[in-house]
């Protein structure tokens, strides 16, 4: 994402999200750092579990941009919005297990947030990873993984 900012800063792309072919292992990454994950507990692209085929409306897609030492990060699930079924919320924690922003919806929003939080110190290897989610009220917990280009 390429942007304008306040000051007509140019916001450069900060984060690359990782291809179906790795999110895999990402998860597994991200299960170690609460343990070994059962699964159908949280679902990815690469691992949908019971809710094979119903991934294009659940993973988050993730765009991010840095202006300074700011970071603002777009988060949008491609999933429709009704009564019955919609996304519930949206969280962002990073690999030292911080939770950096959470926003819930109602089925009447757009599944879309923003969320803005300083660059963390280049040395923490694990804030450079940021594991973004999707709930859905009817197809629970995916998990999108995204690291920090810094």
């Amino acid at each position: 994402m390429v942007a304008a900012g306040p000051a007509g800063a140019l916001l450069l792309p900060l984060f690359s999200q990782t291809g179906s072919e790795t999110l895999g292992a990402e998860c597994d990454a991200a299960g170690n750092l609460l343990g070994k994950l059962p699964e159908n507990i949280i679902y990815t692209k690469a691992q949908p579990g019971v809710w094979k085929g119903k991934e294009g409306g659940h993973i988050p897609v993730v765009e991010s941009a840095k202006d300074g030492n700011k970071i603002t990060l777009a988060v949008e699930t491609l999933h429709g919005m009704s009564e019955e079924h919609y996304i519930v919320r949206h969280t962002v924690v990073n690999g030292n297990g911080k939770v950096l922003g959470a926003k819930t919806f109602s089925w009447k929003d757009e599944p879309a947030s923003e969320f803005e939080f300083e660059m963390p110190d280049k040395d923490d290897c694990k804030c450079k990873d940021l594991y973004v989610m999707s709930y859905c009220n009817l197809h629970d917990l995916w998990l999108a993984h995204t690291k920090l280009d810094v």
